[in-house]
């Protein structure tokens, strides 16, 4: 299990309890229960953002196992968080999932072409 995995977890079950004391809170007063379903849908988007990372760092080992053993998988769509979040522009050296985008960032970054 991942640390994504366990915080998904954590933060499922606090939109759980908030959202039982938002309801609690509405037999006293209706509108008592607008800041414990507030917390709840905060709580519920942040878990269900930590279970899509947990799933992307479990393909990009399945990616990873698969290239150091030999095949030749297809890169993954995106092929990298950098690239996702910069629109293509940079990647990742490392965690890169297109061999390409790889080499790519190696020379970019290697020093010794510079000059």
């Amino acid at each position: 299990m991942t640390a994504h995995r366990r915080t998904a977890r954590a933060l499922a079950l606090g939109a759980g309890g908030s959202t039982a004391a938002g309801l609690y809170a509405a037999t006293a007063n209706p509108w008592l229960c607008i800041p414990g379903l507030y917390a709840a849908a905060v709580l519920a988007w942040c878990a269900a953002r930590y279970n899509t990372a947990h799933h992307r760092q479990l393909a990009e080992e399945r990616w990873e196992t698969a290239h150091v053993l030999g095949e030749r998988p297809g890169p993954l769509n995106p092929c990298c968080e950098i690239a996702d979040h910069s629109g293509g522009l940079v990647h990742d050296r490392r965690r890169c999932t297109n061999v390409f985008h790889r080499l790519i960032a190696d020379l970019a970054h290697d020093h010794r072409s510079s000059t």
